[in-house]
Parts: C-alpha cells; sequence; structure tokens
C-alpha cells in the first residue's frame, strides 16, 4: 500500500507547487508513452516471430517446389527423348516406304500423257531408266534388259514451276532394280555438254561428276572443263523432314556438297575429303556439322 500514498503525496504536493505540477504531468505522460511503446514493441516481437515463421514456411515450400520442378524438368526431358526417338523412327519407316520410289527431274511430257499412266511409265523408263538398265546389262549386273512394265509400276507429275518440266515420283516394282539404277547412273546416265571457260556448251564427254552445293539434291553439277550436267537427274524420293534438312546443309556456307544414298544424308565440307553421315536429322545444323 505503500506506492499509492507516494504518488498520492506527489500529487498532493504537485497541487501545492506550480513546478512539481508541471514536473507531475511530464512525468505521467512520458510513463503512458512507454507503456504505449512497450505494447507496441511487444506486437511488433510477436509479429517479427509470426513472420520468422512464415519465411521458414515459405523457405520449405519454396524447397518442396524447387525440388518439383526439377523433376518435371527431367520428366519433360525424358518425354521430349521419348518424342525425338519416336519421330526419328517414324521419319525413318517413311523412307523405308519410300525406298521404292524415286524422283526424276527435266523430264518433258505433255498433258496427254501427265493424264496417261503408261504413257507416263514408258516415257520415264525411255528417257531416264533405259540408259542405266542398258548399262547393267552391258556390265553383267542384269541378264536381259526389263521391260518398262516389268520394272515401274507407276509415274506421275508432281506440281512444278511454271514454264519447266514438272517432277516426276514413280515407284518401281523391285527394290535392287532401283537400287541399281542409283548405283549406276554416274556412269551411264545420260548428261548435257559441259560448259567451256566461257560458258558455252562443250561436246559431251564421258565419266563421272562429284556432287556440288545446288539443285534439288546437290549432285550432278560440273564445273568448267569437266562432265556435263544429268540431263534427267535421278533422286531418292525424301520424306519432308530429310529433304528440309538436306536443303538446311547444303545452303550453309561450310558446306561443300549435300545428297543422299538411300535416304541416309551425307555431305562434305569445303576444303575436306572426309564424307560424312547425318547421324540424326533433329539435330542442329552446328551439332551435325561440327
Amino acid at each position: 500500500m505503500g506506492p499509492p500514498k507516494k504518488a498520492s503525496a506527489a500529487a498532493a504536493a504537485a497541487e501545492d507547487d506550480p513546478s512539481l505540477a508541471d514536473l507531475w504531468r511530464l512525468i505521467k505522460s512520458q510513463s503512458e508513452q512507454l507503456a504505449s511503446q512497450s505494447e507496441q514493441l511487444t506486437n511488433i516481437n510477436s509479429e517479427m516471430r509470426s513472420i520468422k515463421v512464415l519465411v521458414e514456411s515459405l523457405k520449405d515450400e519454396n524447397k518442396n517446389l524447387r525440388a518439383a520442378l526439377k523433376l518435371k524438368d527431367e520428366q519433360l526431358m525424358d518425354m521430349q527423348t521419348s518424342v525425338n526417338s519416336l519421330e526419328i523412327r517414324l521419319n525413318n519407316l517413311e523412307q523405308h516406304h519410300r525406298g521404292w520410289g524415286a524422283r526424276v527431274l527435266n523430264i518433258p511430257t505433255t498433258e496427254a500423257e501427265e493424264a496417261d499412266p503408261e504413257a507416263m511409265i514408258s516415257k520415264v523408263y525411255t528417257l531416264a531408266l533405259r540408259p542405266l538398265l542398258e548399262g547393267a546389262v552391258k556390265t553383267g549386273r542384269l541378264k536381259e534388259l526389263p521391260s518398262a512394265e516389268q520394272v515401274l509400276e507407276v509415274a506421275h507429275v508432281l506440281p512444278g514451276k511454271p514454264g519447266l518440266p514438272k517432277p516426276i515420283i514413280m515407284r518401281f516394282y523391285n527394290r535392287n532394280v532401283r537400287n541399281l539404277c542409283f548405283q549406276l547412273k554416274k556412269e551411264f546416265a545420260e548428261r548435257e555438254p559441259p560448259r567451256g571457260p566461257g560458258g558455252q556448251q562443250q561436246q559431251q564427254q564421258g565419266g563421272g561428276s562429284r556432287s556440288r552445293r545446288g539443285g534439288e539434291q546437290a549432285e550432278g553439277d560440273s564445273g568448267q572443263g569437266g562432265v556435263g550436267r544429268y540431263r534427267y537427274p535421278l533422286y531418292d524420293d525424301l520424306t519432308k523432314a530429310n529433304l528440309a534438312k538436306m536443303r538446311a546443309i547444303s545452303q550453309d556456307d561450310r558446306v561443300l556438297a549435300c545428297w543422299s544414298v538411300n535416304g541416309q544424308l551425307r555431305f562434305k565440307l569445303k576444303e575436306s575429303n572426309v564424307i560424312k553421315k547425318v547421324q540424326s536429322i533433329l539435330d542442329p545444323l552446328d551439332v551435325i556439322l561440327r
């Protein structure tokens, strides 16, 4: 009961002395402010503890999210690898199916011939395939010359540029005969006369030619003093993906030539005699050309 009496005494004394009254009011005001500040500090400490708990919770949640994201990334990478594998497999299956076919350029046709399947087969056989098959008989690769009807199942034109012969796609009855035509085209395919130093065509010479950049599949071109270009260039019937990749490789400044052999893309870099194969058409150019 002592303190209240002292406070009462101090208050009574303050009433008798104005200066003491002012001092008493100041002490009382500061005491109330300290009490308020103490309460605020208590609230702040409580809020800080809550924030600390929240931060720790967020850290744990962030850690869990990072682990989940890493797992998702790994799953996504595995899925992308599977998708790429399926794309390559489907492309290879399609290319294998196209192994019965081939494309040929520069065959002149009329609208009547384009509408007549037998006429198209005869035209392609006579101009593009017969010289190759005669070469096969000459070299003993074939016992006798097969007829057009024995060689081709179908031949028809594809969309082309106005005013130019349309590309023709054909399907062989026999893969071996088809492959034989490709093997012998360098030696027996008809060629245009080679161009001389002034650009004029010279009399046609015998022999083969190396592939260079340009053309649908970058082969059959010739330089000055070499052999002429193929008169009726014969190409693999490539899938859309393979053809797009081959064109991209051919157009790269680092590449001397790009071509295909039974659907397998091959190329040579400038200042190099090494023939490289494209292992995966899904790889970027820098990886393929590295």
